[in-house]
C-alpha cells in the first residue's frame, strides 16, 4: 500500500464539547503533518462554539485547510479515506466501513483518556473484526506506553511570549476579559454542574489574598443566584464578594481557552480536551470529571491523582470538588500554589517527552502499512 495520506476523523458529540474538542485538535495537527484530513461531525453546532468561523447549514465546507461534512445518513462515499479514525468508539457508517474493506484502509480506535493501568497494555493492539478490517486501539495519556497528548509545536514558546504582562492586557482587552489585579490570585473556573459552587466562592471571598475568578457562561452558572440573588447572570458582569471578583465572561473560542489557562493561577476544568490543554499550561489543575451512572469514573479519577503525583491539598481539592462537597482543602492549595506550579511543570515535562500525539500516531500507522 503506498503512504497513508488521507485521513478521514469519525464525530459523535455526546455531551458538551470534549469529543468535537479533541477531534479538531487532532485534525488540524494532521494537517501539520501534510496529510488530507476531512472531519465527519453530526453537530455543527457544537464545532461552531469552539471555531466560530463554522456554518451550521453547510452540509461541506472548509475550515483551515479541513474538510469539515456533516454526518448524515449518507447514500454512497465517492472516496474512502486510507486510514479512518472512530473518535471515541463511535459507530462508522456500514457502507463507508465496506468501502474501507475494499479499499485497504487501516482504522483507528481513538480512546478516551485514561490513567488506568490496563490502558498501557491495550494500548496499539490490534482489535481483530470478524469481516477482517485492520483495526487498532491508541489511547491518549501522560504515561509511558500510551499515545501521549495533542500539542502545537510552538507551545513552549507561545506560553513564554504570553508571560509578558503586557501581552496579557493585550489579550485580555482583544477579548473583553477583566484584566487580574496585580496582586491577586487567578482562577479559572469551568466545569459541569456543581453544587459546590457556592462554598467555593465563599471561601475564596475569604481569602487574605485578592482572588480574580473567571467563569465562562455555562450550566456551572446556575449555581450563582444563592450568593448573587440580584446578579444579572451574563457575560460581561462582575459579581464582588469580599476578596473575590468573579468575572463572567462569554464561551471562548478553542485557541483562546489555552490563553485563560496560562492567565491563571489555578485552573478548574472538565472533560478531556480542556484537562490535557490545562496538564500543558503547567498550573495546578482541578478536574471536574464527566460522572456515569456505574461510578466508574471514580477509579479514572484516582488513576489520574495518581498518575500526576499529586501533592495532598490539590488531591483533597479534586476529591471535593467532584463529591460536590465542602472545599475545605481550597485555602490550603492557594497558599501553595507556588509548590504546585512547580509540581505541575515537571508533569508538563514528562508529558512533553512522550512525545505529541499526532505524530506518535502517523508513526504508528505508518509501522503498520
Amino acid at each position: 500500500m503506498p503512504s497513508m495520506q488521507r485521513y478521514a476523523i469519525f464525530c459523535t458529540v455526546i455531551d458538551n464539547y470534549g469529543d468535537i474538542g479533541t477531534t479538531w485538535r487532532l485534525a488540524q495537527q494532521l494537517l501539520r503533518h501534510n496529510k488530507q484530513v476531512e472531519l465527519w461531525v453530526d453537530n455543527l453546532q457544537a464545532l461552531q462554539k469552539l471555531v466560530p468561523q463554522t456554518n451550521p447549514k453547510h452540509i461541506k465546507q472548509q475550515l483551515s485547510g479541513i474538510l469539515v461534512q456533516h454526518w448524515r445518513n449518507i447514500p454512497e462515499f465517492t472516496q474512502v479515506a486510507d486510514v479512518v479514525i472512530e473518535a471515541f468508539a463511535c459507530t462508522l457508517p456500514e457502507n463507508y466501513r465496506q468501502a474501507m474493506l475494499a479499499h485497504g484502509s487501516i482504522c483507528i480506535n481513538l480512546e478516551y483518556f485514561s490513567c488506568e493501568a490496563w490502558v498501557q497494555g491495550c494500548h496499539g493492539l490490534r482489535s481483530f473484526q470478524q469481516d477482517g478490517l485492520k483495526k487498532y486501539f491508541f489511547f491518549p495519556g501522560i504515561q509511558n506506553n500510551t499515545g501521549g497528548l495533542l500539542y502545537e509545536k510552538n507551545l513552549l514558546s507561545e506560553q513564554r511570549l504570553f508571560q509578558s504582562v503586557h501581552t496579557q492586557q493585550v489579550w485580555c482587552q482583544q477579548w473583553q476579559i477583566p484584566i487580574p489585579r496585580t496582586n491577586a490570585i487567578k482562577i479559572s473556573l469551568f466545569g459541569y454542574e456543581n453544587i459546590a459552587l457556592a462554598d467555593l466562592l465563599q471561601k475564596l471571598s475569604q481569602h487574605p489574598q485578592p482572588i480574580d475568578a473567571y467563569l465562562p457562561i455555562s450550566k456551572l452558572c446556575h449555581y450563582l443566584n444563592t450568593l448573587f440573588p440580584e446578579a444579572q447572570i451574563q457575560a460581561g458582569e462582575t459579581l464582588i464578594l469580599g476578596q473575590l471578583q468573579l468575572h463572567l465572561i462569554d464561551f471562548l473560542p478553542q485557541k483562546e481557552f489555552d490563553y485563560l489557562l496560562w492567565l491563571c493561577d489555578l485552573n478548574f476544568v472538565r472533560g478531556e480536551d480542556s484537562l490535557g490543554r490545562a496538564l500543558l499550561a503547567a498550573k495546578p489543575v482541578v478536574w471536574h470529571i464527566y460522572p456515569t451512572e456505574d461510578n466508574a469514573h471514580w477509579e479514572k479519577l484516582t488513576a489520574f491523582i495518581e498518575a500526576y503525583e499529586m501533592p495532598k491539598s490539590l488531591h483533597e481539592l479534586n476529591i471535593s470538588w467532584n463529591q460536590q462537597t465542602s472545599c475545605h482543602a481550597l485555602a490550603t492549595v492557594l497558599s501553595e500554589c507556588s509548590d504546585l506550579k512547580q509540581h505541575a511543570t515537571l508533569v508538563q515535562k514528562k508529558i512533553l517527552s512522550l512525545g505529541e500525539l499526532s505524530t506518535n500516531l502517523v508513526s504508528f500507522i505508518e509501522s503498520k502499512v
